[in-house]
């Protein structure tokens, strides 16, 4: 089963990849006020009382970090994912995936930051060491064991990819934040899968 830590560190993973595509999915209002201004009162007072700093433009500000719960709540799908694929049901798992990605990303719960997240951190525990049970229980074949579960992992990460593209997420969001994903998934089973740089956008 995968320590405390390893969930934690996971979910942050996940937290980090998800950050860029919640930005394309739900872009920042562009009616929404500019943060509060602060200007010494000396440089108003030669700039003119009226003077104001223009207001960032949408594409300019920076997304909102997605929390470390929705991060646990997505590997919790992925895993689910590796369990449907197991189960021969892929197909059921993937059909609203971006669906499910798109409702999940959009709770404003998404963005929160929880001190202390344990239980969504337990949930992903237990699970990872329910579907590491299935799969060892499935791949009983010897040296091609470790191969069959990582190229179980490479579908993980075309079914994510997939799914995101067809949310709108621009590609290279999509491929590098599904790479992601996989390599935080696969590190609870102890893997140390390659993902490609976050990509801002």
């Amino acid at each position: 089963m995968p320590t405390d830590h390893a969930c934690r560190t996971a979910a942050e993973r996940a937290a980090h990849c998800l950050t860029p595509v919640r930005a394309a999915l739900l872009p920042a209002d562009p009616t929404e006020p500019p943060p509060a201004e602060v200007m010494p009162v000396v440089l108003r007072a030669y700039l003119g009382v009226n003077a104001r700093p223009a207001a960032p433009r949408a594409a300019e500000r920076r997304p909102v970090p997605v929390g470390v719960v929705a991060g646990a709540a997505v590997l919790r799908m992925c895993l689910d994912g590796l369990h449907a694929e197991l189960t021969g049901a892929l197909t059921a798992w993937h059909a609203d995936l971006g669906r499910r990605l798109r409702e999940l990303l959009a709770e404003p719960r998404a963005t929160g930051r929880q001190a202390d997240p344990w239980q969504p951190l337990a949930e992903l525990q237990q699970r990872a060491h329910e579907v590491l049970t299935a799969v060892a229980g499935h791949d009983r074949s010897g040296t091609a064991g470790p191969r069959l579960l990582i190229a179980r992992f490479a579908l993980l990460e075309d079914a994510l990819s997939g799914a995101l593209r067809r949310t709108a997420v621009p590609a290279g969001t999509a491929g590098a934040c599904a790479s992601g994903l996989a390599a935080a998934a696969g590190s609870l089973f102890g893997l140390a899968l390659a993902s490609e740089p976050v990509s801002p956008g």
